[in-house]
C-alpha cells in the first residue's frame, strides 16, 4: 500500500512541475520511486518511460492552446526527433550488448540535469524581460 501511496505523490509532484514549467519532471519521480525502492532501477526507468507514452500534459496542453501559445509544425517536429531519439537510446540501456550499469544510467542523468540546471540559471539571469 505504501509503493502506491509513493507512486502517488511522485507522478502528483511531476504533474504540478509539468504544468508550471514545461519541463517533464519525470526525472523528480525516478529519483523518488529509487530512494524508496519501489523496484530496480530498470523497472522504474521503464515506468517512467511508460508514463511519458500518454499525453501527461493534455491539461496543460489545451490552455495554452487556448492562449495561441502553440506552434503545431515546432510540435510535430519535436515529437518525431524524440520518439527517434528515445528509441536509440533505450537500445543502448537494455541491449544486452550495450548494457548501461544502473550507476552510469543515474551518472548521465546527473550530468545532464546539473548542466541544464546550470543554462537555465544563466538564461534566468540574463533575462531582461
Amino acid at each position: 500500500m505504501l509503493q502506491y501511496i509513493i507512486e502517488a505523490i511522485s507522478g502528483l509532484v511531476t504533474g504540478l512541475f509539468l504544468g508550471a514549467t514545461g519541463i517533464p519532471a519525470t526525472g523528480i519521480a525516478l529519483f523518488i520511486l529509487d530512494f524508496f525502492k519501489v523496484s530496480d532501477y530498470k523497472t522504474i526507468l521503464g515506468a517512467i518511460l511508460f508514463l511519458n507514452l500518454f499525453p501527461i500534459s493534455a491539461g496543460s496542453v489545451w490552455e495554452f492552446y487556448k492562449a495561441g501559445k502553440i506552434d503545431l509544425s515546432m510540435g510535430w517536429i519535436l515529437v518525431i526527433s524524440t520518439m527517434i531519439g528515445s528509441y536509440i537510446s533505450s537500445k543502448l540501456v537494455v541491449n544486452d550488448k550495450h548494457k548501461l550499469s544502473n550507476k552510469n544510467i543515474k551518472y548521465i542523468t546527473a550530468y545532464f540535469s546539473f548542466f541544464t540546471g546550470i543554462l537555465f540559471l544563466g538564461s534566468a539571469y540574463y533575462d531582461k524581460t
